[in-house]
């Protein structure tokens, strides 16, 4: 989706409208791009839109997975009721309207480290169709999320993005590395549109865990929808045992 700077209501709009295309191809798992209800380059702005979770906008983004009937993913700006510190978060929402889970972003770009707090760890959240991660855009670049997503049992991750225009080759790459190196399936919804100078990729995509595109939309606004089969998770891990095969202490140095 397009979303628009500072603009809530209109959001939350092209929210429904799209959560409506994807009920009528019969979508279980809906997932929306990074800070989809306010748009991205809010900066000293993020303050002013941040709520707390639940609050007004993740309740409505309740409403809607009552109304479909779908478990919904989506980013916004998340203020913590006790600390007053904000995050870049997503919420996880199931089909009865409740509150399942909340992410918030640990790897931080730019701008994001002066107004954002990191978050600190990685939880699966369980769901009827099976164990989902969550990541959100800067996140993907680096193996650690994933990895730690599939040691914890993950079967799909869904990464919430804004990544930009150049970034094109790269994402690709990561969205594909992630999901054969760690056997599962990855889905990457990844905005479009223009925020000043900068201009976001799209090119939002579901991947197998043998690396196979299994959806894509490159350009422009829509809904993308693949049909996962997490047997062909299990079938993977048992040819290809990269998690069986790890060998942590061999690793020390990456928790220095």
């Amino acid at each position: 989706m397009d979303c628009k700077l500072g603009e809530m209501a209109r959001n939350v709009a092209t929210i429904k409208k799209f959560a409506k295309l994807a009920s009528r191809r019969d979508a279980d798992i809906v997932c929306y791009p990074e800070l989809a209800t306010t748009g991205y380059s809010l900066n000293r702005k993020w303050r002013n839109h941040a709520e707390t979770i639940p609050g007004p906008t993740s309740n409505l983004l309740a409403k809607l997975a009552e109304e479909f009937g779908f478990y919904l993913i989506c980013g916004m700006v998340e203020r913590d009721s006790r600390s007053n510190r904000i995050f870049d978060s997503t919420v996880l929402i199931n089909p009865s309207g409740d509150l399942v889970g909340v992410y918030r972003k640990v790897h931080l770009w730019d701008m994001e480290r002066r107004f954002f707090t990191p978050g600190k760890s990685f939880p699966v959240f369980r769901t009827k169709f099976g164990n989902v991660g969550l990541g959100i855009c800067y996140d993907l670049e680096f193996p650690e999320p994933a990895r730690a997503l599939a040691v914890r049992g993950a079967d799909i991750i869904f990464f919430s993005s804004a990544q930009p225009s150049w970034m094109r080759k790269l994402v690709d790459t990561y969205v594909h590395s992630r999901a054969s190196e760690n056997c599962l399936f990855v889905a990457h919804s990844n905005r479009v549109g223009r925020e000043g100078g900068l201009v976001f990729l799209g090119q939002s995509q579901i991947v197998s865990p043998y690396g196979h595109t299994l959806a894509k939309k490159n350009r422009g606004e829509g809904v993308v929808v693949a049909r996962v089969d997490f047997s062909i998770r299990r079938r993977m891990r048992r040819r290809l045992p990269y998690l069986r095969h790890r060998i942590p202490r061999a690793y020390s140095t990456l928790t220095g």
